[in-house]
């Protein structure tokens, strides 16, 4: 009992904001968990329980994630080619990807398993195919 009321510590004003923090710091769940002394069980449940808890966990990630897009970004324009390369891979993959002949007509990545396979012509149908006109 006394886990669950330390909810009231954490879905608090300044208890979001620190776990807001952690979250932008790139921390996940599990870690957030270990630095706030809460079991991971006991956490998830919380996040169901109080969607702030919930929304500053992901208003965090998102900040993080939109921090290392920016330096991407960031080295990417200043002509790192690794970065350039995968940047350009990721938001253009239908012009910048490795695997052209992967691609279906569509767009869509089409991998060597899962093109159909064509059954081979019998062996009367192929020599029939093959067979030359006679000419007197």
């Amino acid at each position: 009992m006394a886990r669950e009321s330390q909810i009231s510590k954490w879905n608090s004003p300044s208890g979001l904001l620190r776990l807001q923090r952690l979250a932008m710091h790139g921390l996940t769940q599990a870690e957030i968990c270990e630095q706030i002394g809460v079991p991971v069980r006991t956490f998830r449940r919380w996040c169901t329980q109080d969607p702030r808890i919930k929304q500053a966990l992901s208003v965090g990630a998102e900040a993080a994630l939109a921090s290392v897009e920016n330096a991407l970004f960031k080295k990417a324009q200043s002509g790192d080619l690794g970065a350039m390369c995968f940047f350009l891979k990721n938001r253009d993959p239908e012009h910048w990807s490795e695997h052209p002949e992967l691609r279906g007509y569509d767009g869509k990545v089409v991998f060597v398993d899962d093109i159909p396979k064509t059954a081979a012509p019998k062996p009367a149908e192929a020599a029939a195919e093959t067979k030359q006109p006679d000419h007197p």
